[in-house]
C-alpha cells in the first residue's frame, strides 16, 4: 500500500490504522498492492482520503480535540478510520486504539480523566460500550494481583519451543520437526545452565520468587522422564518457598500423558494449560491439530482427578467453524468446570487464503463479523457461568480486531499473565525465544535471548 503523509510525521500510527483494515498490508518498496491512501492536516483539522479498488474516492476528517493528550494523531487516526470504514463498511470494535494493552491504556485513562473516561473513549477514541466495559471488568480482577508486587518480587518463564507439528494458524517460533526434536536432549543441559545462572542472580539480589511459568512451544513434547529432570532442576536452583503459582502450559492433549501429569504433581506444579482450541474435530483436522476431542476430554478427566488448576485454551475464527458452533464449545467447556477459560482471536497470517487441505480446496478463516459474534456469544455463556475476565491482550491482524481474553473463576486467576502483560514486576526469561524484563518503576529493560533452538545451543559453546 502507498501511503502518502503531509504536514505530520505519525506514520507508524498510520500504518497501524491501514493494518487494521487491511490485514498484513506492506508499505515496503516493491510490495504496492495498488492501494493508496493520503493523510495531511490543514489548520486543526487531519484529513484522509482513500480510493477503492473501482477509483471511487472515500474521504473523511476529524478536528483536534484540545483535551485529548495525543490530540493530533488522534486526529490523523480518526480521519482514517473514518475513509476505511466507509469504503470498507467494517467498523472495529476497539475504534482507533491499535496497542496491545487495552486494561493499562483505561487505566491511564481513568488517571487523566476520571470519571470522564469512558465518556471519551467512546467519542473520541471510538471504543464501543461494551469493549469499554470489558476494560472496567478486566481492570477490577487485574487490580488484586497488581497489589501483591513489591520491589523485591519477581517472576520466571521458562521456553520449551518445540512443538509434535506445527499448526496451521502457528506464528511462534518452534521446532516440529523429527530433526529438531533431536536437539531436546542438549537443548535441556544448555536451559538448566541458564536457570541455574538466574537462580544465582535473584540470590543474590536477595529477590523472591512469586510465580514460575513454563511455555512454548509445547513442553508436554518433552518425555515424562525429560520433563521430571526439568522441573526438579527449578525445585533445586531457586528458593520457591515466596512462590504461589507454578503454571506448565502443557499444550497439545496429543502429547500428555498420565506419567506426566504425575511429573507435575510431585514437582510442585500447581496450574496446567490444556489447549483443544475447539471442540470440533474436522476443524481441528483442517488447522493441522493431531488430536481429537476425545482425545481432550481423555487428559481432561486424567487432570481434573488431581488438585491442579486448569486453564483451557479455545481459538475464535478458526476456518471451517461459525458464531454458533464456537458457543457450543464455550459451553461444553464451562461445564467442565475448569478455573481459567482462556479465548484468543485468530492471529491472520495471509488476509484470506487460509491454505490448502491437501485436495485443493482452499479453507477461509471466519470473517470480521463472524470471529467479533464468536466472542460475543463466548462472553456471554462465560459472564453466565461466573467466568470473568482478569487479563487481556492485542494483537495485530486478528479476526475482527478482536482481543485475547482470560477468563477466571472467583480467585482462580493465573497470576504470571497479569505480571507479564502489564510489566507489573521482573521476569527473568530462561529458553530460547524468552526475554528478560527488568522492571524498575516506570522503567523497563527488555533483554532477548536468540529465537531458535540450535542458536541457542550453540551460543552456548
Amino acid at each position: 500500500m502507498k501511503l502518502e503523509i503531509i504536514n505530520h510525521d505519525f506514520r507508524f500510527d498510520c500504518e497501524n490504522m491501514c493494518m487494521l483494515f487491511f490485514p498484513n498490508t506492506k508499505f515496503a518498496a516493491g510490495t504496492d498492492d495498488g492501494r493508496s491512501v493520503k493523510t495531511w492536516f490543514d489548520g486543526n483539522i487531519a484529513y484522509a482520503e482513500f480510493p477503492d479498488e473501482d477509483g471511487k474516492m472515500f474521504s473523511a476528517s476529524a478536528e483536534i480535540q484540545p483535551i485529548l493528550y495525543d490530540k493530533e494523531k488522534a486526529a490523523v487516526k480518526t480521519a482514517m478510520f473514518k475513509a476505511f470504514s466507509q469504503a470498507t463498511g467494517m467498523r472495529p470494535p476497539w475504534g482507533i486504539l491499535t496497542g496491545i494493552r487495552p486494561v493499562s491504556f483505561w487505566l491511564k485513562m481513568t488517571d487523566m480523566y476520571g470519571e470522564k473516561a469512558s465518556e471519551i473513549l467512546e467519542k473520541y477514541y471510538l471504543v464501543l460500550p461494551e469493549k469499554i466495559n470489558l476494560c472496567q471488568e478486566t481492570a477490577v480482577e487485574r487490580a488484586e494481583t497488581a497489589a501483591m508486587c513489591k520491589p523485591d518480587t519477581v517472576s520466571l518463564y521458562v521456553s520449551i519451543p518445540f512443538c509434535p507439528s506445527r499448526c496451521k494458524y502457528c506464528s511462534f517460533v518452534s521446532g516440529s520437526t523429527e530433526k529438531e526434536h533431536r536437539h531436546i536432549p542438549k537443548y535441556l543441559e544448555v536451559l538448566k545452565k541458564e536457570l541455574s545462572e538466574k537462580a544465582e542472580i535473584i540470590r543474590n539480589s536477595s529477590q523472591k520468587l512469586q510465580t514460575v511459568y513454563i511455555g512454548g512451544g509445547t513442553p508436554s513434547v518433552l518425555s515424562a522422564e525429560q520433563l521430571d529432570e526439568l522441573l526438579g532442576h527449578i525445585n533445586n536452583a531457586f528458593d520457591l518457598s515466596h512462590m504461589c503459582e507454578f503454571t506448565v502450559e502443557a499444550g497439545r492433549p496429543d502429547t500428555i500423558t498420565f506419567g506426566k501429569i504425575q511429573s507435575l504433581v510431585k514437582n510442585g506444579v500447581t496450574r496446567v494449560s490444556v489447549n483443544p482450541q475447539t471442540l470440533n474435530d474436522e476443524v481441528l483436522r483442517i488447522v493441522g491439530r493431531k488430536h481429537t476431542v476425545e482425545d481432550f476430554y481423555r487428559v481432561y478427566d486424567m487432570v481434573s482427578k488431581t488438585e491442579l488448576s486448569v486453564n483451557i485454551d479455545l481459538i475464535a475464527g478458526l476456518p471451517g467453524e461459525n458464531a454458533e458452533g464456537f458457543a457450543d464449545g464455550v459451553r461444553k467447556i464451562t461445564e467442565l468446570s475448569p478455573d481459567n477459560i482462556t479465548v484468543h482471536s485468530l492471529y491472520i497470517k495471509r488476509a484470506a487464503d487460509y491454505g490448502m487441505d491437501g485436495s485443493g480446496k482452499k479453507f477461509v478463516c471466519a470473517g470480521a463479523d463472524e470471529g467479533t459474534k464468536m466472542l460475543t456469544l463466548g462472553a456471554e455463556i462465560l459472564h453466565s457461568k461466573k467466568y470473568l475476565p482478569y487479563y487481556m491482550y492485542r494483537q495485530k491482524n486478528t479476526v475482527g480486531n478482536n482481543e485475547n481474553i482470560g477468563y477466571a473463576k472467583n480467585g482462580k486467576v493465573c497470576k504470571y499473565n497479569i505480571l507479564m502483560m502489564d510489566d507489573l514486576q521482573t521476569i527473568y526469561g530462561c529458553g530460547a525465544g524468552s526475554m528478560t524484563k527488568i522492571v524498575d518503576g516506570t522503567k523497563i529493560e527488555r533483554l532477548s535471548n536468540t529465537k531458535f533452538a540450535y542458536n541457542y545451543i550453540e551460543d552456548a559453546k
